[in-house]
């Protein structure tokens, strides 16, 4: 079976449950008292999507801000990123711009698809960041917005990471399909006048009205998963 690797990295700050999505994404299990992530952990995932497996390498980040510089260094050649705030923790959510810089800082505007996950949903009664904020700074983004639970299921989970991959694929294959250049009648009489002695005939039948039809040339390449 085809075999597609990405790699994904996790971003938010401390105690917001980074570590338990990747746990219960990888093991459908809810761990209790994991101790805060050091620097930072890699996890590979092997999942089937659609008739097609994907090898996730997950990079999970320290929440602290002595790790910062080295989170930034880890977020280089990303493929998806997931920001991820506790809805009980509104300064958790405030500081998604902060984790955004530092992905921007490193790989640019482009390049990796975004994903934000409202973490923690069920301790919803006392949520200090209602969805439609979650939402809404997703689309500012532009980034895909799932509420998210490690603690009751996984499903919430598995439907974030499926979508942004799906997402990343077929944005990929639609920047690989291939261009249009368009080359106008200049480029073809100045080939004209340059080739052999008869230059000046040429250049005769030209303004005398021959009119030249444009000419477009098409450079096309097709990506491997275009049938994603």
């Amino acid at each position: 079976m085809e075999k597609n690797e990405i790699k994904i990295i996790i971003l938010g700050s401390v105690g917001v449950g980074k570590t338990c999505i990747i746990t219960r994404y990888k093991t459908g299990k809810f761990l209790e008292d994991i101790p805060s992530t050091q620097g930072s952990n890699y996890v590979q995932i092997i999942k089937n999507i659609n008739n097609k497996n994907y090898i996730f390498n997950f990079w999970d980040t320290a929440g602290q801000e002595k790790y910062n510089s080295l989170t930034q260094s880890f977020t280089k050649n990303s493929q998806i990123v997931i920001l991820v705030y506790s809805i009980v923790d509104k300064k958790s959510f405030e500081a998604l711009d902060f984790w955004l810089d530092l992905v921007k800082k490193e790989n640019g505007d482009t390049g990796y698809t975004l994903g934000v996950a409202g973490n923690k949903s069920d301790l919803y009664q006392d949520s200090k960041v209602p969805d439609i904020k979650g939402k809404g700074y997703a689309e500012k983004i532009g980034a895909i917005w799932k509420s998210t639970s490690a603690k009751e299921d996984s499903k919430s989970i598995e439907e974030l990471i499926n979508e942004l991959t799906e997402n990343y694929i077929r944005e990929n294959n639609t920047k690989n399909r291939g261009s249009t250049i368009k080359l106008n009648n200049k480029f073809f009489n100045k080939k004209q006048e340059k080739k052999g002695c008869c230059g000046s005939d040429n250049n005769k039948k030209n303004k005398s009205g021959s009119n030249m039809a444009q000419s477009t040339v098409t450079v096309a390449s097709k990506s491997e998963d275009e049938d994603f």
